[in-house]
């Protein structure tokens, strides 16, 4: 054989060696372009998902009423809070009930907080309050007034002597019971005017 056959043979070789090659290269570069059409709609939608400007903006809303309660709720809790803190000392000034109390329930938890002062005694542990609800709230008076109920239990409330050890009591007195509230609503916040308990309902 001539080394021009040789040559021949060898060019045709190389073509058709070069010819799949060729067609395993299209193959792959029609398929990472189909790959990267089919991966583009994704990263599209997710940054359509993300934007700012794509996701609307929802608010709510705050409704007036209930942001009155909650407001008179939480005063309530900081009355039995600062009640706590009145009758463990045994004077009302130890704590901050003039900013939560006023009017009757005020003069009521001074008297009985001078009473005890006399007689050595101071009550330990504090109250439990539950389920505090505004029952009514009353805007036809030039201060805003509401009235709540709450299940009180005084379970911890531990009367002590003076020499500071656990007073007897009965053992069927009554631990949690319904107690309601006035209250009125002054410019600095709310204050509680008259505390009732009410130890025949039982909660």
């Amino acid at each position: 054989m001539t080394s021009s056959a040789r040559t021949n043979q060898g060019t045709g070789t190389g073509r058709n060696r070069t010819r799949p090659a060729g067609l395993l290269i299209a193959a792959c570069a029609l398929i990472a372009l189909s790959a990267c059409s089919s991966n583009s709609t994704p990263d599209n939608d997710a940054k359509a998902t993300i934007s700012p400007s794509a996701s609307p903006t929802v608010s709510k809303s705050v409704n007036p009423t209930e942001a009155t309660e909650a407001e008179a709720v939480k005063a309530y809790s900081g009355y039995w809070r600062e009640m706590e803190r009145a009758y463990a000392a045994a004077d009302v000034d130890a704590s901050k009930l003039k900013d939560y109390a006023s009017g009757v329930a005020l003069v009521k938890a001074q008297v009985e907080t001078e009473a005890m002062k006399k007689k050595g005694s101071t009550l330990s542990g504090g109250v439990t309050v539950t389920n505090p609800t505004v029952t009514q709230l009353d805007d036809s008076k030039k201060l805003l007034k509401a009235k709540l109920s709450s299940c009180l239990d005084v379970t911890k409330w531990v009367s002590l002597d003076k020499e500071g050890k656990p007073v007897a009591l009965p053992s069927t007195r009554v631990t949690k019971y319904v107690a309601t509230a006035t209250m009125e609503r002054w410019t600095d916040g709310w204050r509680v005017l008259t505390a009732q308990p009410h130890a025949d309902q039982p909660c």
